[in-house]
């Protein structure tokens, strides 16, 4: 992992049980002097157990390509507090109602805590990829039932399966506007475009898409395929090419800023 990235800190850890497995949730940065706060919320079979290390890391690149940006002190959460499902489960909506209801609770810590320290609330936001966004989406529509209702400031998926049906007919149920929402989708997501499909979920539809194609005058590589971290330059033919959330593409760098609560471009 880069030394550049500033001191990790755990904040939440699980054993979980033997049909539960660990959950996780680790910061990179500061909350508590945060600017900008952004919680990562990953998909299916993405386990704290196996997974942990490659989490953090993705969400320190966010944390320096925010940084890179202009954000000044950011600080990003790799959210592994639920327990996401396999291939299978992933059709359906039970773990997203589970890990919808933790990721709130963890939503509303941080409001609660941001609400003690007082002076402006730093700009709140979450990135999540693959069937993190339908959990995502969740704890949004419940921190919207909260008396009073608490709303994020930005919303970033990618690589989404699908909107829950009760979701895409009432979209005020998130509490975001259209230019707060941001999709960003590879022309080659074919197994995103199969979860929407299999699940019988609807598409998201306010929103304002992210290009992930290659960026020549930013020297800025396109991103490919469904995951979030795929380029391996020694790896051969299955280390080509990158995921939404590598270093050095055109999806990460519009993630950052959006995130970040700064211009696209």
């Amino acid at each position: 992992m880069s030394r550049s990235y500033p001191e990790r800190q755990l904040l939440s850890y699980d054993l979980g049980t033997a049909l539960v497995p660990p959950s996780a949730v680790v910061a990179v940065g500061e909350p508590g002097a945060a600017t900008q706060m952004t919680w990562q919320v990953s998909g299916m079979g993405i386990l704290a157990h196996t997974a942990l290390w490659g989490s953090v890391r993705e969400a320190g690149q966010l944390w320096a390509a925010q940084r890179e940006a202009g954000a000044e002190r950011p600080c990003v959460v790799a959210w592994l507090g639920y327990h996401p499902p396999g291939p299978w489960g992933a059709l359906t909506g039970r773990n997203a109602l589970r890990g919808g209801a933790r990721l709130a609770r963890h939503l509303e810590g941080w409001f609660a805590s941001s609400d003690r320290i007082g002076g402006p609330r730093p700009h709140t936001a979450v990135e999540a990829h693959s069937y993190g966004t339908v959990v995502a989406a969740r704890a949004l529509q419940i921190l919207q039932r909260r008396r009073p209702p608490r709303t994020l400031d930005v919303l970033v998926v990618s690589g989404a399966v699908g909107l829950p049906a009760d979701l895409a007919a009432d979209p005020e149920a998130l509490g975001l506007r259209e230019d707060q929402v941001y999709f960003a989708l590879t022309e080659t997501d074919y197994l995103s475009r199969a979860g929407l499909w299999l699940s019988r979920r609807r598409p998201w539809s306010r929103m304002t898409r992210l290009d992930t194609g290659a960026d020549a005058a930013r020297n800025l590589a396109g991103a490919a395929g469904h995951n979030t971290s795929r380029h391996r330059p020694d790896s051969g033919l299955f280390g080509r090419g990158h995921g939404y959330r590598d270093v050095g593409t055109a999806s990460l760098y519009r993630i950052a800023r959006a995130t970040a609560g700064l211009p696209l471009d």
